[in-house]
């Protein structure tokens, strides 16, 4: 089966992956309290879509790419005439985990960060880990580059005795010459793509819907009125969907 797991936005925001290595110091470092509310102002002024006080945190040469958009990288003029376009409802920015690593007039900053937006009478969280480049250029420090990517949750598996799951056993053509094979496999579905020697193991979130190996990416099995399996439905993160038939 193809898949992967998801690389996302955090709201009408899509932004994603460059490389920053790891940093490996506490959130108490000297240099993570000092970034800690210049993060927590930056992502008060996304929210209220305060332009004016975002730019002033931003460097002329900024870098943020955009998975989302065939990974094409916005300018700061294009990120904030995107970030002028108010959001609604207006989302939440939790910034936890700092670590902090300076290089000289560079400083290497990773962190988690969760994004909360009202969701009728609750609240939708999700979870992202950044990780960011700063310069410090006239006694300030200044974003030169964004990454982030998402944080995938565990889903929460459903009971589906074995004939219900007996029912999805087959073999689904992705593309020709490309065939995933849904086997029963230890007492569990478990789905390999041509070419592959290892399979995913389908955990069930509901009587049609399957996450491999339960990262959080779903797949949705279609019936027709008799309920008999017809193929299944799967998106990816860049928007692609992906339907594969039952070939018996």
């Amino acid at each position: 089966m193809r898949w992967h797991a998801e690389i996302v936005l955090g709201a009408s925001l899509a932004f994603a992956c460059s490389v920053v290595p790891s940093i490996g110091r506490a959130q108490s470092s000297p240099l993570a309290t000092e970034l800690r509310p210049l993060l927590v102002a930056r992502y008060s002024a996304i929210a209220r879509a305060d332009t004016a006080t975002l730019s002033s945190y931003l460097a002329g040469d900024l870098i943020w790419i955009v998975i989302a958009n065939a990974g094409a990288d916005l300018s700061k003029r294009q990120l904030l005439a995107l970030v002028s376009r108010p959001q609604v409802p207006v989302p939440r920015y939790d910034v936890d985990s700092i670590r902090a690593q300076r290089i000289g007039d560079v400083a290497l900053v990773e962190y988690l960060r969760r994004d909360i937006r009202q969701k009728g009478t609750g609240e939708d969280t999700n979870s992202v880990r950044v990780q960011e480049v700063f310069a410090m250029q006239r006694g300030r420090w200044l974003l030169e580059r964004h990454t982030q990517s998402w944080v995938v949750a565990q889903v929460t598996p459903v009971t589906l005795d074995s004939a219900a799951l007996h029912a999805f056993v087959g073999r689904y053509q992705i593309a020709p010459g490309y065939v995933d094979n849904v086997h029963w496999e230890n007492h569990q579905l478990v789905a390999t793509a041509s070419g592959q020697t290892v399979g995913a193991r389908l955990v069930p979130v509901s009587a049609t819907a399957f996450s491999p190996d339960g990262v959080g990416v779903l797949i949705v099995f279609e019936r027709d009125s008799t309920g008999r399996v017809l193929g299944y439905i799967q998106g990816y993160p860049n928007g692609d969907v992906v339907r594969a038939v039952r070939l018996y």
